[in-house]
Protein backbone atom coordinates (compact mmCIF):
# COMPACT_ATOMS: atom_id res chain seq x y z
CA UNK A 1 0.00 0.00 0.00
CA UNK A 2 2.98 2.14 0.48
CA UNK A 3 3.65 2.58 -3.23
CA UNK A 4 -0.32 3.81 -3.86
CA UNK A 5 -0.30 7.22 -5.68
CA UNK A 6 -1.69 10.20 -4.48
CA UNK A 7 -4.09 12.38 -5.57
CA UNK A 8 -5.41 10.18 -8.14
CA UNK A 9 -8.94 10.13 -9.21
CA UNK A 10 -10.69 7.47 -8.10
CA UNK A 11 -12.89 5.42 -10.46
CA UNK A 12 -16.62 3.97 -10.69
CA UNK A 13 -16.78 3.01 -6.62
CA UNK A 14 -15.14 6.28 -5.57
CA UNK A 15 -12.55 5.07 -3.38
CA UNK A 16 -10.04 7.48 -3.06
CA UNK A 17 -6.19 5.51 -2.59
CA UNK A 18 -5.66 8.13 0.40
CA UNK A 19 -8.88 6.67 2.20
CA UNK A 20 -7.14 3.18 1.71
CA UNK A 21 -3.55 4.86 2.93
CA UNK A 22 -5.97 5.93 6.22
CA UNK A 23 -7.24 2.50 6.91
CA UNK A 24 -6.67 0.93 10.29
CA UNK A 25 -5.07 -2.23 11.34
CA UNK A 26 -8.26 -3.65 11.13
CA UNK A 27 -9.50 -2.11 7.62
CA UNK A 28 -6.07 -3.45 6.51
CA UNK A 29 -6.91 -6.63 7.14
CA UNK A 30 -10.36 -7.18 5.78
CA UNK A 31 -9.25 -5.93 2.65
CA UNK A 32 -6.36 -8.28 2.97
CA UNK A 33 -8.95 -10.77 3.27
CA UNK A 34 -10.93 -9.54 0.79
CA UNK A 35 -8.10 -9.91 -2.55
CA UNK A 36 -7.06 -13.25 -0.75
CA UNK A 37 -10.88 -14.27 -1.44
CA UNK A 38 -10.73 -13.12 -5.06
CA UNK A 39 -7.34 -14.87 -5.36
CA UNK A 40 -9.01 -18.30 -4.04
CA UNK A 41 -12.03 -18.29 -5.80
CA UNK A 42 -11.64 -16.20 -9.03
CA UNK A 43 -14.34 -14.15 -8.56
CA UNK A 44 -13.78 -10.39 -9.01
CA UNK A 45 -15.60 -7.60 -7.92
CA UNK A 46 -17.62 -6.22 -11.13
CA UNK A 47 -16.25 -2.67 -9.74
CA UNK A 48 -12.87 -3.55 -10.19
CA UNK A 49 -13.39 -4.48 -13.71
CA UNK A 50 -15.62 -0.95 -14.48
CA UNK A 51 -13.80 1.55 -15.99
CA UNK A 52 -15.05 5.50 -16.69
CA UNK A 53 -12.66 6.32 -19.62
CA UNK A 54 -12.88 10.30 -19.58
CA UNK A 55 -11.18 12.28 -23.23
CA UNK A 56 -8.23 14.81 -22.33
CA UNK A 57 -7.98 16.84 -25.20
CA UNK A 58 -4.26 16.59 -26.30
CA UNK A 59 -1.65 19.90 -26.02
CA UNK A 60 -2.04 21.79 -29.28
CA UNK A 61 -4.28 19.43 -30.61
CA UNK A 62 -8.02 20.48 -32.70
CA UNK A 63 -10.52 20.04 -31.05
CA UNK A 64 -12.90 18.52 -33.10
CA UNK A 65 -10.65 15.57 -34.28
CA UNK A 66 -11.40 12.41 -31.93
CA UNK A 67 -7.52 11.76 -32.88
CA UNK A 68 -7.03 14.53 -30.68
CA UNK A 69 -7.72 12.86 -27.16
CA UNK A 70 -6.23 10.78 -24.73
CA UNK A 71 -9.06 8.24 -23.35
CA UNK A 72 -7.92 8.22 -19.38
CA UNK A 73 -9.31 5.33 -17.67
CA UNK A 74 -10.04 5.94 -14.14
CA UNK A 75 -11.00 2.13 -12.36
CA UNK A 76 -10.82 1.37 -9.17
CA UNK A 77 -8.29 1.81 -6.15
CA UNK A 78 -8.84 -1.53 -4.60
CA UNK A 79 -8.76 -2.83 -7.91
CA UNK A 80 -5.77 -1.06 -9.12
CA UNK A 81 -4.14 -2.21 -5.30
CA UNK A 82 -5.35 -5.94 -6.23
CA UNK A 83 -3.87 -6.34 -9.78
CA UNK A 84 -0.36 -5.12 -8.35
CA UNK A 85 -0.28 -7.79 -5.41
CA UNK A 86 -1.46 -10.56 -8.05
CA UNK A 87 1.05 -9.37 -10.35
CA UNK A 88 3.86 -9.90 -8.15
CA UNK A 89 3.22 -13.50 -8.61
CA UNK A 90 3.58 -14.16 -12.68
CA UNK A 91 6.51 -11.50 -12.54
CA UNK A 92 8.11 -13.91 -10.15
CA UNK A 93 7.61 -16.53 -12.10
CA UNK A 94 8.84 -15.09 -14.92
CA UNK A 95 11.86 -14.20 -13.82
CA UNK A 96 12.30 -16.99 -11.64
CA UNK A 97 11.95 -19.24 -14.56
CA UNK A 98 14.30 -17.07 -17.07
CA UNK A 99 10.93 -16.70 -19.67
CA UNK A 100 11.39 -13.05 -20.33
CA UNK A 101 14.51 -12.16 -23.05
CA UNK A 102 17.45 -10.60 -20.95
CA UNK A 103 17.27 -7.87 -23.63
CA UNK A 104 13.46 -7.10 -22.56
CA UNK A 105 13.56 -4.00 -20.21
CA UNK A 106 9.81 -2.43 -20.30
CA UNK A 107 8.12 -3.35 -16.94
CA UNK A 108 11.16 -5.40 -14.84
CA UNK A 109 13.00 -4.43 -11.81
CA UNK A 110 16.69 -3.20 -12.20
CA UNK A 111 16.13 -2.11 -15.77
CA UNK A 112 16.29 1.03 -16.93
CA UNK A 113 16.06 3.40 -20.27
CA UNK A 114 19.59 3.93 -19.83
CA UNK A 115 20.63 0.35 -19.97
CA UNK A 116 18.63 0.04 -23.54
CA UNK A 117 20.58 2.95 -24.48
CA UNK A 118 24.03 1.61 -23.28
CA UNK A 119 23.14 -1.85 -25.69
CA UNK A 120 21.97 0.05 -28.87
CA UNK A 121 24.76 2.26 -28.22
CA UNK A 122 27.65 -0.12 -28.06
CA UNK A 123 25.45 -2.17 -30.78
CA UNK A 124 26.03 0.93 -33.22
CA UNK A 125 29.56 1.00 -32.20
CA UNK A 126 30.00 -2.47 -32.94
CA UNK A 127 28.69 -2.04 -36.04
CA UNK A 128 30.76 0.93 -37.39
CA UNK A 129 34.50 -0.48 -36.06
CA UNK A 130 33.86 -3.96 -38.17
CA UNK A 131 32.52 -1.94 -40.70
CA UNK A 132 28.94 -3.14 -40.56
CA UNK A 133 25.38 -1.91 -41.23
CA UNK A 134 23.60 -1.89 -38.12
CA UNK A 135 19.80 -1.61 -38.50
CA UNK A 136 17.36 -0.50 -35.58
CA UNK A 137 13.73 -1.00 -35.42
CA UNK A 138 11.93 1.20 -33.18
CA UNK A 139 8.37 0.18 -32.14
CA UNK A 140 5.72 2.22 -30.31
CA UNK A 141 2.37 0.67 -29.62
CA UNK A 142 -0.16 3.21 -29.90
CA UNK A 143 -2.78 2.54 -27.02
CA UNK A 144 -1.43 -0.73 -26.19
CA UNK A 145 -3.33 -1.41 -23.24
CA UNK A 146 -6.83 -0.94 -24.37
CA UNK A 147 -6.36 -2.93 -27.54
CA UNK A 148 -4.76 -5.74 -26.00
CA UNK A 149 -5.54 -9.14 -27.47
CA UNK A 150 -7.36 -10.85 -24.17
CA UNK A 151 -8.03 -13.95 -25.55
CA UNK A 152 -4.07 -14.10 -26.91
CA UNK A 153 -2.65 -13.33 -24.04
CA UNK A 154 -4.72 -16.04 -22.09
CA UNK A 155 -3.25 -18.23 -24.56
CA UNK A 156 0.33 -16.84 -24.41
CA UNK A 157 -0.09 -17.41 -20.50
CA UNK A 158 -1.16 -21.28 -20.93
CA UNK A 159 2.05 -21.13 -23.06
CA UNK A 160 4.89 -20.71 -20.89
CA UNK A 161 3.44 -22.49 -18.53
CA UNK A 162 1.16 -20.35 -16.45
CA UNK A 163 -1.88 -22.29 -15.24
CA UNK A 164 -4.24 -22.79 -12.21
CA UNK A 165 -5.39 -20.36 -9.61
CA UNK A 166 -3.31 -16.98 -11.51
CA UNK A 167 -4.67 -18.22 -14.92
CA UNK A 168 -7.95 -18.34 -13.76
CA UNK A 169 -7.94 -14.79 -11.39
CA UNK A 170 -5.99 -12.99 -15.05
CA UNK A 171 -8.61 -14.37 -17.01
CA UNK A 172 -11.83 -13.54 -14.93
CA UNK A 173 -10.08 -9.64 -13.95
CA UNK A 174 -10.19 -9.66 -18.00
CA UNK A 175 -13.80 -11.10 -18.50
CA UNK A 176 -16.91 -9.13 -19.29
CA UNK A 177 -14.81 -5.47 -18.32
CA UNK A 178 -17.26 -2.79 -18.28
CA UNK A 179 -16.69 0.76 -19.58
CA UNK A 180 -18.70 4.25 -19.35
CA UNK A 181 -18.08 7.25 -21.09
CA UNK A 182 -17.60 10.49 -19.18
CA UNK A 183 -17.74 14.06 -20.96
CA UNK A 184 -18.59 17.38 -18.82
CA UNK A 185 -20.97 15.92 -16.30
CA UNK A 186 -22.44 13.09 -18.58
CA UNK A 187 -21.77 9.53 -18.37
CA UNK A 188 -22.71 6.84 -20.72
CA UNK A 189 -24.17 3.62 -19.94
CA UNK A 190 -22.29 0.73 -19.04
CA UNK A 191 -20.89 -1.15 -22.17
CA UNK A 192 -19.02 -4.75 -22.50
CA UNK A 193 -15.19 -3.92 -23.51
CA UNK A 194 -14.65 -6.54 -26.60
CA UNK A 195 -12.89 -9.32 -26.24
Amino acid sequence: MKKLKLRKSPGPDRLHNEMLLHLGLEGKKALLKLINKTWGTSIIPSAWKTAIVTPILKKGKPAEDVKSYRPIHLTSCLGKLAERMINNRPYWWLESNKILNPNQAGFRTGQQTEDQLFRLSQKVIDGFQKKKNTIAVFVDLQQAYDRVWRKGLLWKMREVGIHGRLYQWVKYFLVNRMIQTKINNGISSKLIQEE
